[in-house]
C-alpha cells in the first residue's frame, strides 16, 4: 500500500509521458472526475498494453453520459447549496417528506448546472436559461410547467413572471441564500460574485470604523456611503444586491414565499436609494443583471479558475496564469462548453502528472461523498437506502453531513471520522452484497476467477488470480502473483475464513479491506 507520506517524501523528474502504472494512474483520475466511476478491469487492462490508448479513452470519458452529474458535483463546493436545512429550521412545509424537499431544494442549481454541461449548452446559460431542472418533489410546490405524467429531473419554466436568468431564477439558489430587509442582499450579492466572478468580497482588506455602531441602522447606512473603507466595497455591492429584491421573502417561514417571485418587490431598492446597477452598468431586473454577466469576460476567466482549481485541488497562482489562458482560449473555441473546457484541462501535463514523475506535484483528491457512492455501487450494484432514502443524498434520514456530501473548498479535503466511519458501513455492505449476489449469478460483477462456494485451495491459481482482479479493478493496481499484496490478501482470508468458517465472508472481508484502503479513498 502507498501512502501520502511516502509520495510526498520522494523526488524524481518532471516528465509529462505516462506509462505502465502511471498510465493507470492519469486513467482512474479522469474516469472519476468525468464518469464518476473507476476504469473497467478491461480499461486498466488496454493502458497496461499500450499506454498510447489513454487518450482515446479519456475522450470516451468526456462525452459519457455521465459527464454533467460529475461536473455539478465538483461544482457542489462552491455553490455550497446542498445543505442542512440551518436557518429554516422553524419553516413548516406541511409535507410528509420534508427531508426529501429540502434535499430537493439543494439540488435545483446543481442539476440546472449539470444540464448545461451534459448538453453542451454555452456556459453563459447559467446566468442567461429560460429553463430550470426540478424533479416531482419540488414541483409539488414550486410555481413550474412539470410535464405532466413523469418523474425525476426534468426541464420546466417557471410560470410566476420571474425573470429569466438562469442559476439567480431558481428557488433553491436563494433558499440557500437569504436575506434580512436591512441587509438589503448584499450577502446575496457578494455570493453571486463569488461564485459566478470569482470576486468574494469579503477577501478584501479594507480600513473599517471601529467606532461604528453596528446595531444602529441609520449609521451603518451612511457609513456605506461615507465612509472610504465601506464605499469601496458598497458601491459597487449594494447596486448589485438591488437586482434581486424580487426574491425576497416577507415570510421566513412560509413555503409560498420562499418558493415564489414576487415582481412587486422588485423596487424595494427605493427604500435604500440604490438602484440597480452592475458594476456601474444600470439595469432594471435579474434579466438584464443576467445578460450583463453573461457580457462579462471575468464569467468565463472565473469558471476556467474554478475547473482548473477543481480538477487540480489546488487555489491557481501566478505561475498558472499561462495554462489558464489556454484553457479559456480552449473553452471559447469550443462554444463556451464544459467539455471543451474540461478536454483541454485534461490534455495538460499539470493534470496527468503522477507520483512516479513528480510526487510533489500530484493533484491528489478524495473521494466525494456522491463519488464514493458512485464508485462502490459501479462496483458491486449496491447503495445504501434505508426506508426509501439514499444516506449520501439526505440529511433528515440520511448521513450527507456526516459523509461530507455538502461539498468542501478546494485543498481542504481531508477524511473526518464520521466520514470514515459511514463510508466503512457503506463498505460492509455492499462487499457483503455483491459477494452473495455474484455466488449464484452466471455474469458476476467481481468475483469472475473463483467460485464462491468452494473453498479454496491454499495457494491456488484461482483465488490468487481472483485477488489479482480484485487489486486492479477496485484500487487500480497490477499486482503480481509473488507480490506482497497477494500474500497479505491470502492471509486476510485465511483468517476470516478461520474464523467463521464461511468463505464467502472471508472474501466480503477481503473486498471491504480493499473499500477501505487509502488508495481507494484518494486519486
Amino acid at each position: 500500500m502507498v501512502t501520502l507520506i511516502t509520495l510526498m517524501s520522494c523526488s524524481q523528474p518532471m516528465t509529462t509521458e505516462a506509462v505502465g502504472p502511471s498510465a493507470i494512474r492519469v486513467l482512474t483520475r479522469a474516469s472519476l472526475d468525468l464518469r464518476g466511476v473507476r476504469p473497467s478491469a478491461e480499461e486498466a487492462r488496454s493502458v497496461l498494453t499500450d499506454p498510447a490508448t489513454l487518450d482515446a479513452l479519456v475522450a470516451e470519458f468526456v462525452a459519457d453520459e455521465r459527464f454533467g452529474a460529475n461536473v455539478a458535483g465538483a461544482w457542489t463546493g462552491v455553490y455550497r447549496t446542498r445543505s442542512a436545512i440551518s436557518d429554516l429550521d422553524d419553516l413548516d412545509l406541511a409535507m410528509e417528506d420534508e427531508g426529501t424537499y429540502i434535499a430537493s431544494v439543494g439540488e435545483e442549481p446543481l442539476r440546472l448546472l449539470a444540464y448545461i454541461a451534459d448538453n453542451d449548452r454555452p456556459y453563459t446559460d447559467v446566468v442567461r436559461a429560460d429553463y430550470t431542472v426540478v424533479d416531482e418533489v419540488l414541483a409539488e410546490r414550486y410555481p413550474v410547467d412539470y410535464p405532466a405524467g413523469e418523474t425525476g429531473w426534468q426541464v420546466a419554466r417557471y410560470t410566476d413572471g420571474r425573470p429569466p436568468a438562469g442559476v439567480l431564477s431558481t428557488a433553491g439558489f436563494w433558499w440557500r441564500y437569504t436575506s434580512t430587509f436591512n441587509n438589503a442582499n448584499r450577502g446575496r450579492a457578494n455570493q453571486v460574485s463569488r461564485i459566478f466572478l470569482c470576486n468574494d468580497y469579503l477577501d478584501r482588506t479594507v480600513e473599517f470604523p471601529t467606532d461604528l455602531d453596528l446595531t444602529d441602522e441609520a449609521a451603518v447606512l451612511n457609513a456605506v456611503r461615507t465612509q472610504e473603507g465601506c464605499v469601496s466595497c458598497h458601491v459597487t455591492l449594494d447596486p448589485l444586491g438591488a437586482y434581486m429584491w424580487g426574491h425576497y421573502r416577507e415570510f421566513s417561514n412560509d413555503p409560498v414565499d420562499l418558493s415564489h417571485y414576487y415582481p412587486d418587490r422588485e423596487r424595494y431598492w427605493t427604500e435604500f436609494g440604490v438602484s440597480p446597477a452592475y458594476f456601474g452598468q444600470p439595469g432594471n431586473d435579474m434579466e438584464d443583471l443576467g445578460l450583463q454577466m453573461a457580457a462579462d469576460p471575468r464569467l468565463i476567466q472565473c469558471v476556467t479558475q474554478q475547473a482548473w482549481e477543481l480538477l487540480l485541488q489546488r487555489k491557481a497562482t501566478l505561475d498558472d496564469t499561462s495554462a489558464l489562458n489556454t484553457h479559456r482560449e480552449a473553452l471559447i473555441a469550443g462554444g463556451v462548453t464544459f467539455r471543451a473546457l474540461y478536454r483541454s484541462i485534461l490534455a495538460d501535463p499539470a493534470y496527468r502528472v503522477t507520483e512516479e514523475q513528480d510526487p510533489e506535484k500530484v493533484p491528489w483528491k478524495m473521494l466525494s461523498a456522491d463519488q464514493f457512492a458512485s464508485v462502490v455501487e459501479d462496483l458491486t450494484g449496491y447503495r445504501m437506502v434505508i426506508g426509501g432514502h439514499d444516506v449520501i443524498r439526505e440529511d433528515y434520514y440520511g448521513m450527507r453531513t456526516m459523509a461530507a456530501g455538502a461539498g468542501v473548498d478546494v485543498g481542504t479535503a481531508a477524511p473526518s471520522p464520521t466520514m470514515i466511519e459511514v463510508e466503512a458501513r457503506i463498505a460492509e455492505a455492499a462487499a457483503s452484497h455483491v459477494v452473495t449476489a455474484d455466488a449464484s449469478s452466471e455474469a458476476p460483477r467481481l468475483f469472475t476467477e473463483i467460485a464462491l462456494t468452494e473453498v479454496p485451495a491454499e495457494g491456488s491459481e484461482a483465488r490468487v488470480a481472483q485477488i489479482q482482479r480484485l487489486y486492479l479493478r477496485v484500487l487500480g493496481q497490477d499486482v503480481a502473483e509473488q507480490s506482497e499484496e497477494v500474500a497479505d490478501a491470502v492471509s486476510l482470508w485465511n483468517d476470516l475464513y478461520a474464523a467463521d468458517g464461511d468463505p464467502q465472508l472471508a472474501w466480503a472481508g477481503v473486498l471491504t479491506a480493499l473499500m477501505r484502503d487509502p488508495d481507494f479513498l484518494y486519486y
